[in-house]
């Protein structure tokens, strides 16, 4: 994992300093993330009953949460406080990337197809600081994104919605889009061997 980092880092550098000598695509920045700003607005949209905490009820709402929730909930309380939110976001600044290796993998009805269409939304709470970044499938069913706006493959650090968008002539439901189930932190202590993957599975009905 750390030379994957520390090559990952250095491509970018790289990137940078000939991007500055050259004009071209502007290179990868850290996003500015106001970790407590941020954790506020998560508090607000998710913590329906206010009681101060995001609970597994209110989680299945929040896919992004959910899916990170062992890295959030720092005491193991089964739920998620404003305080643990916010400190799960200052890791971000203090990792230093600005962009990080992602992958996924879809299949539809079990079988994984070529162009499908997937996008990664910010999560309302993350108040614009990340973009949204897309990507379609090959014929292994991977996904690789880039960043709206970005000529660099991967993904700014922070909380995401998944929707798979297209499938060319299928319709699919709203729970893979618009109301997403799935959602993805992506976050350098998230990294495995070559970046971090997720893999996705959905049906037409």
């Amino acid at each position: 994992m750390l030379k994957t980092v520390i090559a990952y880092s250095m491509m970018l550098g790289l990137a940078s300093s000939m991007l500055g000598c050259g004009g071209g695509p502007p290179a990868p920045v850290i996003p500015k993330i106001n970790a407590s700003a941020s954790a506020n607005a998560a508090m607000d949209e998710y913590d329906t009953n206010k009681d101060g905490f995001i609970d597994q009820t209110e989680l299945k709402k929040a896919p992004s949460l959910k899916e990170a929730e062992k890295m959030i909930d720092s005491n193991g309380d089964g739920k998620l406080s404003l305080e643990e939110i916010e400190q799960r976001l200052n890791k971000y600044s203090a990792q230093g990337m600005a962009l990080i290796s992602f992958s996924c993998s879809i299949a539809i009805d079990g079988a994984k197809k070529t162009d499908i269409e997937v996008e990664m939304v910010p999560e309302k709470f993350m108040l614009d600081a990340i973009k949204a970044a897309k990507g379609k499938s090959d014929a292994n069913g991977m996904v690789r994104f880039k960043q709206d706006g970005q000529d660099f493959e991967g993904v700014q650090p922070g909380f995401y919605k998944i929707k798979v968008n297209k499938d060319g002539s299928l319709t699919l439901p709203a729970r893979f889009n618009e109301n997403t189930i799935f959602g993805k932190e992506i976050a350098l202590d998230r990294m495995g061997r070559g970046g971090d993957s997720f893999d996705i599975k959905v049906s037409s009905k």
